[in-house]
Parts: structure tokens; sequence; C-alpha cells
């Protein structure tokens, strides 16, 4: 039990790290460029975590199967990173964090057309109920892209959503063929390289070097990538997906409290409905699975 509790407390601080993120990057906008920030951000979290993940990891890990599938990785992590971060040059914390986590809801028909595993019911019951919060929290069906509706940001971040959906098919894949401390040095230094790549191609750079800037790159580097990606790593796995999923969910909630904190930017009451629509589409397509799972396992006689 105190097991339990101990993992479940550190999982919710790292939603909590999480949520804060999207504050910290809104903030950190001002002085610096979205692409180049990434591209900061991700190579410094590799360099960083490259020793810490290496201790106690076999020997020749580093195989040119991991490089091809850490690439692939990289990339679709940075096209989730992308569209998070630019989106928030033009959308409020509050909207960013909720539909970019959608992406959770997208993940099983990604596998459904790149893998053939069919969606269950309950994915496709989450998924009308989670669109049906996108439009109200942007307000697209009579606001469209006037009168406070849809916005640059919210697309941006709609396609941050659709990356990290990538990011998560691509990765639970790739697991299975190689060693997952290699895959997450990898594909954060693939991710922080193409996006200082594409720095000359898609904007123009800026970089400020305030102090504002220094502590947003310290916490999201050192706490919004490598310690929280430590903490899931080694806790995680000591819940049922049941629990963390329900943990997870925490992440956009945590990212419109500190953005009303920070910004003074509540939310109105049509984007907390679509707020609370998008969270309980996901939470019931997950809880569809799992307990209908556990239902199968049960009655072909497997303990749950």
């Amino acid at each position: 039990m105190k097991r339990d509790v101990r993992a479940e407390s550190l999982l919710v601080l790292t939603t909590l790290i999480w949520g804060g993120t999207f504050a910290v990057i809104k903030s950190a906008l001002a002085d610096i460029s979205p692409m180049l920030m990434i591209g900061l951000r991700f190579t410094l979290a590799a360099a960083l975590s490259w020793p810490l993940l290496m201790r106690g990891s076999p020997k020749n890990i580093f195989t040119p199967v991991a490089w091809l599938w850490g690439a692939a990785i990289g990339f679709a992590m940075l096209v989730g990173y992308a569209g998070q971060t630019i989106g928030l040059k033009y959308t409020s914390v509050a909207r960013s964090g909720f539909i970019t986590y959608s992406f959770a809801l997208f993940v099983p028909f990604l596998q459904f057309f790149l893998l053939g595993k069919r969606p269950d019911w309950g994915n496709l019951l989450g998924l009308v109920v989670v669109f049906l919060g996108l439009s109200y929290i942007t307000d697209a069906i009579s606001g469209g892209f006037i009168n406070g509706g849809i916005n640059k940001g919210d697309l941006y971040s709609f396609l941050g959503a659709l990356g990290y959906a990538f990011y998560i098919v691509l990765l639970d894949r790739a697991s299975k063929v190689s060693h997952p401390a290699a895959l997450t040095v990898i594909q954060m230094l693939f991710c922080g390289v193409f996006a200082l790549g594409l720095v000359p191609l898609v904007e123009e750079p800026v970089l400020l070097p305030t102090w504002r800037l220094a502590g947003a790159m310290f916490y999201l580097v050192i706490f919004g990538s490598v310690l929280a990606l430590a903490l899931m790593n080694w806790f995680q796995r000591r819940l049922t997906p049941l629990r963390a999923v329900l943990i997870y969910a925490l992440e956009p909630v945590f990212a419109a409290l500190i953005g009303w904190l920070a910004f003074n930017s509540g939310m109105s009451s049509r984007e907390m409905i679509g707020a609370a629509l998008i969270l309980g589409g996901i939470v019931v397509s997950d809880l569809w699975v799992l307990l209908t799972g556990a239902w199968k396992r049960r009655r072909e006689g497997y303990k749950i």
C-alpha cells in the first residue's frame, strides 16, 4: 500500500510539472522564438539524461535499429511540441492544455490505420464526446474564427495533439525492439537537432538573455524533461493502467489552474464545459477498454 501511494503521489507530481510547462512556455515566448526554444530544450535534456539513463543499462544498446526508431520518434515528438509551443503564442494556457490532451483519444485510431488494431466501441464513443468538447472549448459551431471562436493557436495545439498521438504509437512499436534508455536519449537528441535545423527555415530567431528565460529553460529542461521523464519511467510501472489514466487526466487541469494563477486568464463557462467533455471522453474511452478487458480475462478464468 505504501509503495502504491508513493508511486501515485510522484505521478501526480509529474502531471503537476507537465501542467506547469504550459504557463512557463507561454511566458518564455516573450524572450525566445518557439523552434529555437524546442531545440535548446531537448538538446540540453538529451545531454543531461545520457549519463543518468545509461547508469545500470546494458552495453551496446545504441543499435542501428534504435537510431532509426529514435529518429522517427524524435520527429513525431517535434511535431507535438512545435504545435503546443507555437500554439501558446496565440491561445490561452487552459485551451492549449485541454486541446493538447485530446491526443490520448487519437492513439487507438492511429493504431488501426498504421497497425490494423481495431478500436473498441468505447473509443468511438469517447471520440464523439471529445470532439463535442473541442467544439465547445473553441466555440467552433457558433464562433468560427471570429467572436472568440477557433483561433490560430487552437489549430496549432490540435496539430500538436496529433503529433503526440503518432509519438505514442511509434514509441509502443519501437520499445519492443530497442532498449528504452537508448530510445529516450535518441528521441530527445533528434527532436532538438531537427528543431535547431528548422530555425532558419521557419522563423526569425529571437533570443533575449533575460533571467525570465533562464528560469524558464531551467524548469523545462530539468523539471519538465529530465525529472518528469525519470519519474514516469520509474513509477508508472507500479500502478495499474486505470490508476495511471486517471492521474494523467490531471495534467490539463493543472495547466488551466496554473495559467489562471500566472496570467489571471480564467475560463468561460463554455470553455469549462468543453474541458469537462474532453476529459470525460478520454476517461470513458480508457475505462471502456480497461473494464471490458478485465471482464474478458475474468470470463476466461484469469486473475484481474
